[in-house]
């Protein structure tokens, strides 16, 4: 990028063949000139992916496509759309189209063609059109004074979206203007941005779109006609109705809620012919230097810092838009070729979306009875707190006992869960001692060995006498198995567990029903 430059597209309302011109902005050497589409309207150029240039025919309902490296329009490409434009705007990505067609706005998504949705919630003819800085939004401001935001994702719905949102209706709906607005302008942040935008009713408001409120209301001498902020957001430069560009501060804006400009006050860029107005504004990337074009037929060079005119550009008409992209001049090269990743023409109405659109995607597994949680192998590590670690390992235990297993008496039930339910409540405060949890463990195994020995003894009494070994062995197996369970989980809870008070009540219990037995 060592030899970019920063290259300053013109349009003017000239009847000559020139629609668009693009010019050096330091040496104002000539680069490009983009013919045969008739005068482009104002609010009506716009680039894609800086491979197209893109302008509304101001006279006729024809959008009129060139690439960059040449001057004639693309041959066989026809945009015509239902009527004429008064502004257009695309997203960064150059995915979407939106266009004004008097109060109506339509939406396009460029690379199938397709008309996804009209808006329709303006009064009376729109002016302007501008994406947010990441395409999710637009906003759009009309002769009626009404400034609305949209939602770019509900916009391209007009079907139902889902819960009781309308996608015709705009996120927000301003109408703070008096006049048409003439001008608007998104900063840096989508929809956490501010708004600044001005009117002929001499005001310049800003909104800040995160909460949808007014934030400040400057109002100025004369009308307004366009507006540009630099990247900061510190300063504010508008264009008036008399020739002159007005600067506003924002880092010393007032407290007040409307604030009134006095003349006395005002720094103003003085060059262009008075009388005559100030229709575009644009900034350099280092906000270093302003570029003006008016009804005078004049492009005003400014340095920012002084407010002194560093040259005039003549034009053969009024200027209409302005736009400084940075590039390589090696891109005007008649031998590049550039990408088309767009359809050939735009379809006048809205048509349902085509079954060969979208991405196929090709599952192997099968889903039908939902997705399944895989199960823990405990030979491994897995990440996670000790504490974590045994609720998982006392989980899969307790859902994996044996179904064969005798059922316990109804006193065993109601015991086990007020036990679960003091270990949870224990598990919240933290672990207990190492030593502690050893020492309590071994009374717990010389306690559970008696008890072994006493079932045993009643077992061999109580049961039938028998001749069959094996059976006698698997009964013995059962119980010994039984206990080793019930063991290893009082263990595991005295170890979580970390309150003696509840380590003592969980200690207690076996006592209980032990005396409950006899």
């Amino acid at each position: 990028m060592g030899d970019a430059v920063e290259a300053l597209f013109i349009s003017t309302s000239s009847e000559d063949n020139t629609t668009c011109s693009v010019q050096d902005l330091r040496t104002g050497t000539d680069l490009m000139r983009y013919k045969g589409g008739g005068c482009a309207q104002h609010h009506s150029l716009d680039m894609i992916h800086l491979n197209y240039v893109m302008a509304a025919n101001s006279a006729k309902p024809l959008l009129h496509v060139w690439p960059i490296n040449k001057q004639e329009q693309m041959a066989g490409l026809r945009f015509v759309v239902p009527g004429k434009v008064n502004a257009l705007a695309l997203t960064p990505d150059g995915s979407f189209l939106v266009a004004a067609i008097q109060e109506n706005i339509y939406l396009w998504h460029m690379n199938s063609g397709r008309m996804l949705n009209t808006l329709s919630k303006h009064y009376q003819a729109i002016t302007c059109l501008r994406f947010t800085d990441n395409g999710e939004h637009f906003i759009s401001g009309g002769k009626d004074g009404a400034v609305l935001v949209w939602d770019l994702t509900f916009s391209a719905a007009p079907l139902d979206t889902g819960g009781g949102k309308d996608s015709t209706e705009p996120l927000y709906s301003f109408n703070d203007h008096g006049l048409a607005v003439t001008d608007l302008y998104s900063g840096i942040g989508g929809i956490r941005s501010y708004l600044y935008t001005v009117s002929l009713d001499r005001c310049c408001k800003v909104y800040d779109l995160c909460g949808g409120v007014l934030l400040l209301s400057v109002v100025f001498p004369v009308a307004l006609h366009s507006v540009i902020v630099n990247k900061m957001e510190t300063k504010v430069y508008v264009g008036s109705g008399d020739g002159k560009v007005f600067v506003f501060h924002m880092e010393n804006a007032p407290r007040m809620k409307e604030y009134h400009l006095e003349e006395e006050e005002i720094q103003a860029f003085v060059g262009h012919t008075p009388g005559k107005a100030i229709t575009c504004l644009a900034l350099n990337l280092s906000a270093s230097t302003l570029v003006s074009g008016g009804e005078d037929n004049q492009v005003c060079v400014w340095d920012v810092g002084s407010r002194q005119l560093i040259k005039s550009l003549s034009q053969k008409g009024a200027v209409t838009n302005l736009r400084i992209r940075l590039l390589s001049p090696a891109i005007f090269l008649p031998e590049h070729k550039q990408p088309q990743l767009f359809a050939d023409s735009l379809k006048r109405m809205i048509s349902p979306p085509d079954e060969n659109e979208g991405i196929e995607l090709f599952i192997e597994q099968d889903y039908s009875s939902g997705r399944k949680t895989p199960e823990l192998d405990y030979t491994q590590s897995y990440p996670g707190t000790d504490e974590e670690i045994l609720l998982k390992l006392i989980a899969s235990m307790s859902t994996g006992k044996d179904k064969n297993k005798e059922d316990e008496d109804e006193d065993e039930e109601v015991e086990a869960e007020s036990e679960a339910i003091d270990v949870e409540s224990a598990a919240e405060d933290g672990d207990s001692e190492v030593e502690e949890v050893e020492s309590e463990a071994e009374e717990m195994e010389t306690t559970k060995e008696a008890e072994s020995e006493e079932s045993d003894a009643e077992s061999e009494t109580d049961s039938p006498q028998t001749n069959d070994v094996n059976v006698q062995k698997l009964l013995a197996e059962n119980a010994r198995l039984k206990e080793e369970s019930k063991r290893m989980f009082e263990i595991m809870f005295k170890y979580i567990a970390s309150d003696a008070a509840v380590q003592g009540e969980i200690a207690e219990k076996p006592k209980r029903k032990k005396a409950r037995q006899t």
